[in-house]
């Protein structure tokens, strides 16, 4: 079995879909706004903040980095002006990444920031990335540590397990955890051509060592010219392993960690799906769980119109199955997979920023059944999608959706529950 056939059938082997006759469940969301001034909502992510084993929100605004509590819902500013000012003005934080990597039941959290995309060549002027210092009291402000070395236009990130044990030769650190850290360009890249993108992995510092700039860093994948975002899946049976699912100009690709004790990279990647047409990918996304079937979700182009299902391929000797959901999206900038409707079936949830053709922005959930897919209307033009993020905030079982508006200055929880009567 060749090495691209064995990884693309180990990813799908993550991927959890059921395929049922009838679609067993409708859409029953009830909708909460719980911030209706953000400036413009770039990354959310999900996670213990305060340690009560409850969900909360956190958000990558323009200028700030907030939590918000969950019950409550109120909003705590962590941290804002991450960077000097560039003339008259901060630049953006553009992404976050929140995760307990050290086990103490309360999240970790890195921001980028510096956001300045038409600068690809000087990193001081382009990109930077954070690590926020917990106080005792997590409601107050964070400290941060800006990490010596980045590339430009920092765009998106992910904590990523890797395995236990992996790191004997880094002292002081979570070797189970990288932190990734994609940008959308390479150096000195215009117009999609010049230097490819380089994905890099800070090895995350415990204690003290925490408080420095200088974590040691490995080169993921350096092989697509225009990057928007990546995903995370679990990749062993145990969960203990997570794999990276790639996009970008050249299509997808996945990217696993071995570790064999040489001095060859421990990043190995596999080309899984060249993109047709060379329109490029802006979101990807993979589920994280074990079963026999899968597919991956992807909006094309970047900013794109297009949302693509590609389902496994028959044989090893075929290309995935390239199936358009939805050609109407306007600048789609938000995706995810995940089971909202509660009928065993996988569902994709896109979202997009700018009006369509009707004038609208919202969110669609698309559920497949009997081999055709059925879409459903989340939100009918009050949330201008530049996020969301899938999770139980409620611990009932059923996920939530939660939202980032930019253009709607909004962030809404649109929770799970049955219709009542």
């Amino acid at each position: 079995m060749s090495l691209f056939s064995h990884y693309f059938q180990l990813v799908y082997l993550a991927f959890p879909i059921l395929f049922s006759s009838l679609l067993k469940a409708e859409l029953s969301f009830e909708r909460q706004v719980i911030d209706d001034k953000i400036s413009i909502g770039y990354g959310l992510a999900i996670g213990d903040v305060d340690g009560d084993k409850k969900l909360d929100i956190l958000l990558a605004d323009k200028s700030q980095v907030a939590w918000y509590r969950n019950g409550d819902w109120k909003r705590f500013v962590m941290t804002e002006n991450l960077n000097p000012r560039v003339g008259t003005r901060f630049l953006d934080n553009v992404c976050i990444a929140a995760r307990d990597i050290d086990g103490d039941g309360k999240v970790e959290v890195a921001v980028g920031a510096n956001w300045s995309p038409g600068e690809t060549s000087d990193a001081s002027k382009s990109g930077s990335v954070h690590f926020l210092i917990r106080p005792e009291d997590p409601t107050t402000p964070w400290a941060s540590v800006k990490m010596n070395s980045h590339e430009p236009t920092v765009h998106r990130m992910h904590w990523m397990r890797i395995g236990e044990n992996e790191l004997s030769d880094h002292t002081d650190s979570t070797g189970d955890y990288r932190l990734l850290v994609l940008p959308l360009h390479g150096r000195g890249n215009k117009g999609g051509e010049g230097e490819p993108v380089r994905l890099l992995a800070y090895v995350p510092a415990l204690g003290d060592k925490a408080k420095e700039g200088n974590w040691d860093i490995e080169l993921v994948d350096a092989s697509f010219h225009i990057t928007h975002n990546f995903d995370l899946i679990a990749f062993s049976e145990d969960n203990n392993e997570e794999a990276i699912i790639l996009g970008g100009k050249e299509g997808i690709k996945g990217i696993r960690y071995v570790n064999k004790g040489n001095n060859d990279t421990p990043w190995k990647s596999v080309h899984m799906v060249k993109n047709p047409n060379s329109k490029g990918v802006g979101e990807v996304r993979a589920f994280r769980g074990n079963a026999n079937k899968g597919i991956i979700a992807a909006i094309e182009p970047l900013h794109g119109n297009e949302l693509v299902v590609y389902d496994p391929p028959k044989s090893n000797d075929e290309a995935p199955k390239r199936t358009v959901l939805d050609d109407t999206l306007s600048q789609g900038h938000a995706l995810a997979l995940a089971d909202v409707l509660g009928n065993g079936d996988l569902q994709v949830i896109a979202g997009w920023r700018n009006p369509d053709k009707n004038g609208k922005v919202g969110i669609r959930i698309y559920s497949k059944a009997d081999d055709a897919w059925k879409t459903h209307t989340l939100d009918d033009n009050g949330m201008s999608c530049e996020d969301l993020k899938v999770r139980d905030l409620d611990g009932d079982g059923k996920p939530e959706i939660i939202a980032a508006g930019r253009a709607t200055k909004n962030v809404v929880i649109y929770w799970n529950r049955p219709k009542k009567d």
